[in-house]
């Protein structure tokens, strides 16, 4: 018996499940402090990502709210029929190829904060405007301070016009002390 392949849908669900997973476990679970002397806004930026950043980073559309979507996305009881390509403004044709390039790359976005990932402050993409981005070269992420930075978009390949490395990444468990930081 011939197997049935899955459907553009079913396999973004399942980058969505691992996505999940990832971003929990390296986002929600800690925060990290950059540091670069180059920075001209701040000495530093604190990653401290919420549920309702993960929808950004999927491309796709939804009915459920963005913290609900994180949750059933989690849990692995989020469903095709909970989310479509069909945004104000793009053709599905477009909202599709960019969630596309966003599958390609989401399971890897623990990936962001390493030894090669280089920096960029008051980061600029067509219409996104970004606190900084950081690049590990094959994709970049965008964050947006609210005062802490929180992920904002997720793009293909490294987007960086001025790149610099960076000084310093700090870890520590989210709620932790200022003493808790640790070096990554």
């Amino acid at each position: 018996m011939e197997k049935q392949q899955k459907s553009f849908k079913e396999k973004v669900l399942e980058v969505i499940f691992i996505g999940a997973q990832k971003y929990k476990q390296f986002f929600l679970d800690y925060e990290y402090q950059i540091s670069l002397a180059g920075f001209s806004e701040n000495k530093f930026y604190v990653i401290s990502a919420t549920k309702s950043n993960f929808l950004h980073l999927t491309g796709v559309n939804t009915n459920l709210t963005a913290t609900q979507f994180f949750d059933k996305a989690l849990n692995k009881t989020l469903s095709v029929d909970d989310f479509d390509f069909c945004k104000k403004g793009q053709t599905e044709k477009d909202v599709k190829g960019c969630v596309r390039s966003k599958m390609k790359i989401l399971p890897d976005i623990e990936k962001i904060l390493s030894d090669t990932t280089l920096v960029e402050e008051k980061f600029v993409k067509n219409k996104v405007s970004c606190t900084f981005a950081a690049s590990e070269n094959s994709f970049t992420l965008g964050f947006i301070s609210v005062p802490k930075c929180r992920p904002k978009t997720l793009l293909k390949g490294n987007k960086l016009k001025n790149p610099c490395k960076i000084d310093s990444i700090k870890r520590r468990k989210k709620g932790g002390g200022k003493s808790s930081w640790n070096l990554s």
